[in-house]
């Protein structure tokens, strides 16, 4: 049972948005100052916002490079 490109793309999305407030939290919160918190965000998640980005706008490219249909 494969998952539908429409679930991939609400995941996708949701992913995307998740990490968004995380990176919001970075920038707005006292967290910012904390440096593992900032290590974090620069290794792991500004990596996973970018790629889900380009995920969400250039989907039907990645649905073929990943081969869903």
């Amino acid at each position: 049972m494969s998952p539908t490109p429409n679930k991939i793309r609400a995941i996708l999305r949701w992913v995307h948005l998740l990490i968004g407030i995380i990176l919001l939290c970075y920038v707005y919160s006292p967290f910012g100052q904390n440096v593992l918190f900032q290590w974090v965000v620069k290794i792991f998640f500004i990596p996973i916002l970018v790629i889900s980005g380009f995920g969400l706008w250039k989907f039907p490219v990645f649905n073929k490079l990943f081969g869903i249909k």
